[in-house]
Formats: C-alpha cells, sequence, structure tokens
C-alpha cells in the first residue's frame, strides 16, 4: 500500500479498511489506491485483469468497501479525484501561440469526452430514456450556457415525436414545473448542479409528482440530490473558458445518446422523420 497523506477520501476510506479485507480485496485497493486515475478509464474485467483477481472479486470489494458495485465506485473515486486531475484541461497561458490553444481546446474536449463515458451510469441513461418515452410531457429547464443544451433537447425529441418543451426564464420554469404530474418528467440541466432556480423549480416538479432527471457535472450537488435520476458529465473548465466549452459539448454528447436509445426503440420513428422531413422539404431551395 502506497502512504499518502493527500489521499483523497476513498482511498483514505480504502485504506482504513485495508486489514479487515480478504487478500485478494487487497490486491484490488492496492492497485487502485497506486492507479486511481487509471481506474476511471478500466472496465471491471480491466480491473480484475490488473489486480491478478476475478471480476467477481472487484465487485465484492465494492461491496466491502461500503460501495454499490463498481460503477459506484468509478463514479465516487471520479469525484474524488477530478478537481486535481490536470489531464481533464491543461490551462491555457496568455503567452500560447494559436497552434498550441487549439492544441489544447480539442485535447481538453477529447478528455471530457472520454471521462465522461467512462463515469457514466449506462442504467441511468437507460431509465432516462425509459422515463422520458413514457412521458405525457417533457419539461426541460437550463439557464445561461445550460440553455443552448436544453433548446437542443427540445429539438431533438421534437423530432422524435415526443411533446417537449425547454423553458430558460425561471419563472416560466416555476409555472411550468407547477402544472406538472406523475404522468410527465423534467429535465434539469446545468453544470454546477448548484443554481438556485434550477434548483427550487425542479424540486416543484418534485412535489407535484414528476420524474425528475439532472444532467450535472459529476459530483454531489444541491441538484442531484433530489432528482429521481442524475446523469453526470465529467470536464473541469478553466478560467479562460468562460462558455464552459468542454462540458457543453459533453452534455450534448449525453443528450445525443438519450435521444438515439428512444429513436432505436420506437418503431415508428421512421413515419415521424419522413413526417417531418416532408413539411420541411418547401423551406429549402
Amino acid at each position: 500500500m502506497v502512504n499518502n497523506q493527500k489521499l483523497p477520501a476513498l482511498l483514505l476510506k480504502m485504506k482504513s479498511l485495508y486489514p479487515s479485507l480478504s487478500k485478494a480485496e487487497q490486491q484490488v485497493v492496492d492497485y487502485i489506491v497506486d492507479n486511481p486515475e487509471k481506474v476511471i478509464y478500466l472496465s471491471v474485467a480491466g480491473l480484475a485483469e490488473n489486480s491478478g483477481v476475478s471480476d467477481a472479486t472487484v465487485v465484492r470489494t465494492c461491496r466491502s468497501l461500503g460501495l454499490n458495485g463498481y460503477q459506484d465506485l468509478k463514479v465516487t473515486l471520479a469525484q474524488d479525484i477530478v478537481t486535481p486531475l490536470q489531464s481533464i484541461h491543461e490551462e491555457i497561458n496568455e503567452n500560447d501561440d494559436a497552434s498550441t490553444i487549439i492544441d489544447k481546446v480539442f485535447q481538453g474536449t477529447l478528455h471530457a469526452l472520454t471521462f465522461t463515458h467512462d463515469t457514466l451510469n449506462v442504467d441511468s441513461v437507460v431509465k432516462a430514456a425509459e422515463a422520458i418515452m413514457q412521458a405525457r410531457n417533457l419539461v426541460i429547464i437550463g439557464l445561461g450556457n445550460s440553455h443552448s443544451i436544453a433548446l437542443d433537447f427540445q429539438h431533438k425529441m421534437l423530432r422524435l415525436g415526443i411533446q417537449a418543451i425547454a423553458h430558460s426564464d425561471s419563472h416560466m420554469q416555476a409555472i411550468a414545473c407547477s402544472n406538472l404530474t406523475d404522468k410527465d418528467v423534467l429535465f434539469a440541466i446545468s453544470h454546477s448542479g448548484s443554481s438556485r432556480d434550477i434548483v427550487d423549480s425542479t424540486r416543484i416538479a418534485k412535489e407535484q409528482g414528476a420524474t425528475t432527471i439532472s444532467l450535472t457535472n459529476i459530483g454531489v450537488s444541491p441538484l442531484n440530490k433530489i432528482t429521481d435520476i442524475q446523469l453526470y458529465t465529467a470536464s473541469k473548465e478553466t478560467k479562460y473558458r468562460i462558455v464552459a466549452m468542454s462540458s457543453r459539448i459533453a452534455q450534448m454528447a449525453v443528450i445525443d445518446s438519450i435521444y438515439t436509445i428512444i429513436a432505436a426503440r420506437t418503431p415508428t420513428v421512421v413515419d415521424v422523420f419522413r413526417k417531418i422531413e416532408k413539411m420541411l422539404n418547401p423551406k429549402k431551395y
């Protein structure tokens, strides 16, 4: 075991529980503590192979650590180390030339997409898609940078024949949420998960019985604490990235995944696409 006084919370917990674990479980913990950043990108089979144990031992180790499973381990570990992960975004310096800035922007975006992909809970994405498919109405809320994502999501859902509307005005968000029922879904988008208006409107929707879904950056936030289904992106914005470029692209990737799952599971979607294209044809030269 590595003796590191600056270990994140989960790794410190592993260290304290280490003596109570079996020898095989200790092998898993040894690898995680020595390679926390690598573990985030590994499948359960990958961690098992690198630790020299079986897949079942990895899952059992997660349970012994008080976690719900391997995905819970990856998400919790990511929450602990996402802030110091410099590989997510290289800081842009004021003396960087255009070529260097372009490289850093693209690399940062690629890292954010990869990190989001590897920490995304597939079951949660599927649950979100299924809830939306069964909903009478879908209300999408987002403020600031998140509003552009909300509008994009609205556009995609309408193309699938799903009744969706996106609101960016905080008063309209509260009004729309107050009219929801247990047959409706609210999808709340907030990178920080701490926007007071978004949290308040989500709470209203929840009180009305609507299914609530949140899309935030990874980590505990006031928003994902109160929603029924939590989806996460994983990106770190630097001081030059005031429009949250990487997080926005990661959010769109999650939403595109939901859209594609719904489209693949909707037998009539081709007919809907043809109908829409027919209606839009007169608008083109």
